[in-house]
């Protein structure tokens, strides 16, 4: 039987909308949900660090 692979990973997706608002788009793959949380979490926080290093505004404030 062949092992399965577990991706261990954060993906982002940082876009603006037509008032120029950021969106943030998040995906977290780990091999449980404790990790997938901590991981997303950090994340999110990182991406919001980055909008407002920019002065850019996020959508939904």
């Amino acid at each position: 039987m062949e092992e399965q692979k577990i991706n261990k990973r954060v993906r982002i997706n940082l876009s603006q909308t037509a008032k120029g608002l950021c969106q943030i788009d998040c995906t977290a793959e780990f091999e449980d949900a404790e990790q997938c949380e901590k991981e997303l979490d950090a994340a999110i926080k990182a991406v919001r660090r980055v909008i407002a290093a920019n002065g850019l505004k996020e959508a939904g404030e």
